[in-house]
């Protein structure tokens, strides 16, 4: 491969001004110039507790009512390392090749410190970029990344078959990974690319969505985007990421070279001279194809989170800072709203500072389902949708054009919220999350009177897609007669010793509790509860922002993980993938930030990191104007953003008051804007909410008020924007499902599909690719 030499240079640009005139930007950028024959070889050898949340939460539960490129591009194998921790020496980074500065503003703020934030932080610090990681916790652990309970996405390498030519193939390849992606995301047209592509970098050359289609294509049946490049993406580099970031050398992984290699249940297989080979255990999960997630127990999210957080702290580029809300972006407004840093809320000393940065934000703080009354996720800031509330207050500001359709938004896909089918339901008490490993380990969903039901939803059954299963519960236990519960969990048929051992945090939840419930030996009652985000903050697969206005790009601004829309799920998350993306994209993040291209004839890529490294110049200029302007106690004409440090005094009036918006918008998403909707719910809740928002608005701009306040008024603005999503969409797909009212469906207005009967009715297509996906357990 070639490799890519640089040059310094200074370039002038002039801009046209909205007024008519002209003006001058200038920055010391690098000329990347092609060496030919420079090629080189490379050998690369507790649980937390939320009790500081509580008080603030409501909590009071109730009863539910075309082909590759021609030329050789790398590719991995189960038995071969990948050589993304050299491309700092193949491509130098922009850090590397601009002026060495050690003021605090040179520097990646991310904002979460879960796995997406930590790969973006690894990654940028990796190749030379200073970050500083903030997080709304205590402790940088506390992030939705630590409670995921199943596993992640890796590669089965040891599964095949034999074709008909008596050769064998892998069975768990890309594109059936792709395929199961698209079958769970309700995308039900075929697949843009039906051919094979092996492991490699996912560069622009294999894009089949050009700009005018970054969204992805429209399912014509369920009107789902879905986005096939994201996907293929996520399924050809997800499983070296897994190796350079989480895996040693033992799995042909890099781990021990930045210190993180997570501790993945192992199995024994292919005794050879009385040894045995030691190799990574892989679960089947609902939708999957092949058994391809390796776990640790049932507290995957806990390993891999205390691991790589671990990793993060102890990189001397990387910085943690805990108590940190985030309650506005800084732009320059002159520059088209450049993102220059954040204001951030102090939880400790309610001190509100302004923090810059010369390399951008990243949003990585989580996704949104914690502002529904029933949720399995924990309580905290996290999953308040901060990330989507500091995002739709950029694009309010003045200077970038805003939307000009529906699809352009800096937010989208909102109303696509994933409801897991399996939550304990106990009157009265939180709601915790019964992992999807259960049932691809052969848990059964029955009635009150024992019987299985799911089949009656889905030819898959308990292995359908989480939307499909989690509306079957939900209408099996809307059946319930005299207060009785009415859906199960069962798997008492399996051995209660290999359980306990292999789900041992749901076995110490439910043994611990005043009554215990033993699930070896009885059905546990479920529910479904708000669980994940598939849409959000509206990114490309660098993970830049993007939106309507200006050149389509929010300069300096990029989000990962469950914060951003990348259309990989289009309307329905298949399961496990949530960390496996935050891996992929937040690491995209990182190197997008750093200035590192995954190929040197990739020319779109190159433009690509030449705009990051003019934006990163441009950020660097506006903030030293800022600096001089805020030392001579101005605020720095042209920068909006705040006016410097100022501390509020927050008092148990406004705390209390906040908390009591925050329940008041729970209880309209979860009756509303819940499992299933319905058109006039959804035009009489949008009202009550835009009251919601605006209270939370003036509860922060009184000037008294604390975190309380910041995180309602971000919640309040996350619900507000999903209803409204919701209203817009009147076609039912994935995990958005509409009834119409009877009125307008006499009409057959909006074309959605309908309860009928007391059950509901999904599409008839993919029929033999889904009842192809329940592979053996073996």
């Amino acid at each position: 491969m070639n490799r890519l030499l640089h040059t310094t240079v200074h370039r002038m640009t002039v801009r046209p001004t909205a007024g008519g005139g002209i003006r001058w930007s200038s920055y010391v950028g690098d000329v990347r110039c092609k060496a030919d024959n420079l090629s080189k070889s490379y050998d690369p050898s507790a649980s937390l507790s939320n009790n500081a949340f509580h008080n603030f939460h409501n909590n009071d539960n109730t009863n539910l009512g075309g082909s590759a490129s021609s030329r050789p591009r790398r590719s991995f194998s189960a038995a071969a390392a990948p050589d993304r921790a050299n491309k700092a020496n193949e491509f130098p980074s922009v850090r590397k090749h601009s002026t060495s500065r050690d003021a605090p503003h040179e520097r990646l703020l991310v904002l979460g410190s879960g796995v997406a934030g930590c790969a973006a932080a690894l990654t940028a610090a990796r190749h030379g970029v200073p970050v500083t990681v903030l997080h709304a916790g205590g402790l940088k652990e506390d992030c939705n990344s630590y409670w995921a309970q199943g596993g992640v996405i890796y590669r089965n390498y040891r599964l095949t078959r034999e074709r008909r030519n008596g050769k064998s193939e892998l069975v768990d390849t890309p594109l059936s990974l792709v395929n199961d992606i698209r079958i769970a995301s309700g995308y039900t047209a075929p697949l843009q690319r039906s051919h094979q592509l092996e492991e490699c970098t996912y560069s622009t050359d294999l894009l089949q969505n050009n700009q005018h289609s970054k969204m992805g294509q429209v399912c014509p049946t369920s009107g789902v985007r879905w986005n096939e490049d994201a996907a293929w993406k996520l399924a050809c580099e997800g499983p070296s990421r897994i190796r350079e970031l989480l895996l040693g050398s033992k799995d042909a992984g890099l781990g021990e070279s930045h210190g993180c290699v997570v501790p993945f249940d192992r199995t024994s297989l292919n005794e050879k001279d009385g040894v045995m080979d030691d190799v990574l255990s892989l679960c089947l999960e609902a939708s999957h194809s092949a058994p391809r997630i390796v776990h640790h127990a049932d507290c995957t999210g806990k390993a891999i989170t205390m691991s790589i957080t671990k990793a993060a702290s102890e990189h001397p580029l990387i910085e943690f800072a805990g108590d940190s809300v985030a309650t506005d972006l800084i732009v320059d407004e002159y520059d088209n709203n450049m993102v220059i840093g954040a204001q951030v809320l102090n939880k400790r000393t309610n001190q509100l500072d302004n923090s810059y940065a010369v390399h951008g934000v990243v949003l990585a703080s989580g996704g949104l389902a914690g502002i529904y009354q029933h949720s399995t996720n924990p309580l905290g800031f996290n999953a308040l949708g901060s990330s989507v509330g500091l995002a739709l207050r950029l694009e309010d500001r003045p200077g970038r054009g805003g939307k000009t359709n529906d699809n352009d938004g800096i937010v989208s896909d909102l109303e696509y919220v994933q409801f897991h089918p399996t939550s304990l339901y106990l009157p009265g008490e939180a709601r915790f999350l019964l992992t999807e490993a259960l049932r691809g380990e052969g848990a059964i969903l029955r009635d009150l009177d024992g019987r299985a039901f799911a089949a009656d939803y889905h030819p898959n059954a308990e292995l359908a897609p989480r939307d499909v299963v989690a509306r079957a519960v939900f209408n099996e236990s809307q059946k319930s007669v005299g207060g009785e519960h009415n859906a199960y969990l069962d798997i008492t048929h399996r051995d209660p010793a290999w359980l306990k051992d292999r789900f041992p945090s749901i076995h110490a939840h439910l043994s611990s509790r005043d009554a215990p419930m033993d699930f070896t030996r009885e059905s546990i009652p479920v529910i479904p509860a708000a669980h994940y985000t598939c849409g959000g903050v509206t990114t490309d697969l660098s993970g830049r922002v993007v939106g309507g206005g200006g050149d389509g790009w929010y300069p300096n601004l990029y989000a990962a993980g469950e914060a951003a829309r990348t259309g990989l799920h289009g309307g329905n998350r298949l399961a496990s993938t949530s960390l496996l993306e935050g891996l992929v994209f937040g690491a995209s993040v990182g190197e997008t930030v750093a200035g590192v291209a995954g190929d040197a004839d990739d020319e779109a890529a190159l433009e690509g990191r030449e705009r990051v490294t003019e934006a990163m110049h441009r950020a660097r200029h506006s903030i030293e104007h800022r600096l001089v302007m805020e030392q001579n106690g101005s605020n720095g004409h042209g920068v909006v953003g705040g006016g410097g440090t100022r501390a509020s005094s927050s008092d148990g009036r406004t705390s209390t008051e906040a908390a009591a918006l925050l329940a008041r918008l729970r209880s309209l998403m979860w009756d509303d804007v819940g499992v299933v909707r319905t058109s006039s719910g959804l035009s009489l809740v949008v009202p009550e909410l835009e009251a919601v928002r605006d209270r939370a608005d003036q509860l922060w701009e009184d000037g008294d008020a604390g975190w309380e306040a910041a995180a309602v008024r971000d919640a309040s603005r996350a619900g507000l924007a999903v209803a409204e999503a919701a209203r817009a969409n009147r076609v039912s797909g994935g995990a958005h499902y509409v009834v119409l009212d009877e009125e307008e469906g006499a009409r057959g207005d909006g074309g959605a599909i309908v309860a009928e009967g007391g059950e509901f009715k999904e599409p008839d297509s993919d029929s033999d690719e889904e009842d192809g996906l329940v592979a053996a357990r073996a």
